[in-house]
């Protein structure tokens, strides 16, 4: 994550003092593995809670997540790193999520061929196919856009009704202006071929069979929800001789030449060998000193280029126990704004107990200049109760009480062309020794909740390295 480990040790005390800034998934893991390995570990979080975008929250008598969050890695050290958090207070999430189109059928995920043919239509579905092999004869020269990659992958009828509303919702823009980078390296194989594969296997014991079961199906998961192992990951840190300060804004970073040697926050100074953050780029970038043109080009254009999407998480207590089957319900039509709908019933039943209603997390994603972003909560329910009804969700069950949160700039916007941009800053950030940059927003990079510990984890093993211990 950063060139900072490459810096020569240096004498230490015997424990090393080390700042985390933020206690998202990447910073608390970070903050978790150097705790186990002896150093004295503080973590900054700007917020009340820990844990992020994965923390969990209680709401009448229950437990339900910021949306779903499942876990899966096939990383043994961050599996190992997981059970250890975790122990034995886990289950597993049988229900599987679903995708939830125009037509108002649903279909099972991950994908199974005679469910599609059944409820896509046999016809239709030899025309995707047709469609498909058709645009294998006329492959498109540039790969520039998300629209491109899905196009050349699936064809464009598959695109049109699997992912361009969806995908549209999710991002405020049309596909043909995502950056194909979206897509991510590890789906760089992933075509119409693949998924067919793929839903054929689902049928057949084998070992990748139940791998991609695994990964979408069927899924390890906390009892009390996805936040618990943040939780457990943050008094583990004060356990051990570290502390976790909540509310504390870092003002600025204290740098001597190129070093970082320290923290400024609301209550002063403070001394560190190494200080890892998962604070926004941007805002950490325009901190350090001495700027070439390029980055000072690159954080003005920043402002434009390097967006993010804000997230509305509706929750509706619903009275009844058996809305609907699935986990969580992609919502990949146009006659509802929600982009995603969770079932929090359908998880483990650590998150319910003993209550006899359901919790529905109906999710809007927005910019902050849009009218949803600014509405009251009511109105907000009121919309999200009359969008589920519309599209049959919530049957003849009454809706009770309800509860808004607002999570901001929680999702980066890949634009065209938006590494010319990013990589300066990355450069530029990189050359400070003793930092270390990581997660979402601290690398500008859509992760999954796994490849934010796989940073965290990286970030760990720099600090370990230019520290000596």
């Amino acid at each position: 994550m950063s060139a900072s480990a490459s810096s020569a040790p240096t004498s230490l005390p015997s424990r090393p003092r080390i700042a985390v800034v933020g206690a998202g998934p990447a910073g608390l893991t970070a903050a978790y593995v150097l705790a186990r390995a002896g150093a004295q570990v503080e973590v900054h979080e700007g917020s009340r809670v820990v844990g992020g975008l994965s923390r969990s929250l209680d709401l009448w008598n229950q437990r339900v997540d910021l949306g779903p969050h499942r876990f899966y890695t096939q990383d043994a050290r961050i599996n190992e790193l997981w059970k250890s958090v975790v122990g034995e207070d886990w289950g597993t999430v049988e229900s599987h999520p679903g995708v939830f189109r125009n037509d108002g059928q649903v279909l099972r995920y991950p994908l199974q061929v005679v469910d599609v043919v059944r409820k896509v239509g046999f016809l239709e579905s030899v025309r995707c196919v047709l469609d498909y092999g058709a645009q294998q004869l006329r492959p498109r020269p540039d790969v520039l856009t998300f629209e491109d990659w899905l196009v050349q992958r699936f064809g464009r009828r598959v695109y049109e009704q699997f992912f361009r509303d969806y995908n549209e919702k999710f991002f405020g823009r049309p596909c043909a202006r995502i950056d194909a980078g979206v897509a991510g390296a590890a789906s760089k194989d992933s075509s119409l071929v693949e998924t067919v594969l793929n839903a054929l296997r689902m049928g057949v014991d084998n070992a990748r069979a139940r791998a991609v079961k695994q990964v979408t199906e069927r899924f390890p998961y906390p009892q009390r929800g996805t936040g618990e192992v943040y939780e457990r990951m943050a008094r583990f840190v004060g356990d051990n001789g570290g502390e976790v300060f909540l509310e504390s804004r870092v003002e600025a970073l204290e740098i001597e030449g190129r070093r970082v040697t320290g923290l400024r926050t609301a209550k002063g100074s403070r001394a560190y060998d190494f200080v890892i953050s998962s604070a926004p780029l941007v805002p950490l970038v325009s901190q350090l000193p001495d700027p070439p043109p390029e980055v000072q080009r690159a954080l003005v254009e920043a402002r434009d280029v390097l967006t993010f999407r804000s997230a509305i998480l509706v929750y509706l207590e619903v009275q009844g126990t058996n809305l609907f089957p699935e986990s969580w319900l992609e919502m990949h039509t146009r006659a509802v704004r929600t982009c995603r709908v969770t079932n929090f019933r359908n998880w483990v039943p650590g998150l319910y107990g003993q209550e006899r209603s359901s919790i529905l997390c109906v999710e809007y994603w927005c910019a902050q200049e849009e009218d949803v972003w600014t509405q009251g909560d009511e109105a907000l329910a009121a919309l999200a109760q009359r969008e589920l009804e519309r599209v049959g969700l919530l049957g003849a069950n009454p809706v009770g009480r309800f509860h808004v949160v607002r999570l901001p700039r929680c999702y980066p916007v890949y634009q065209p062309g938006y590494q010319r941009v990013l990589q300066p800053l990355q450069t530029h950030l990189d050359s400070f020794e003793r930092l270390s940059s990581i997660g979402r927003g601290g690398r500008f990079s859509y992760n999954s909740q796994d490849a934010n510990w796989r940073m965290g984890l990286e970030a760990a093993d720099g600090a370990r390295a230019a520290l000596g211990f």
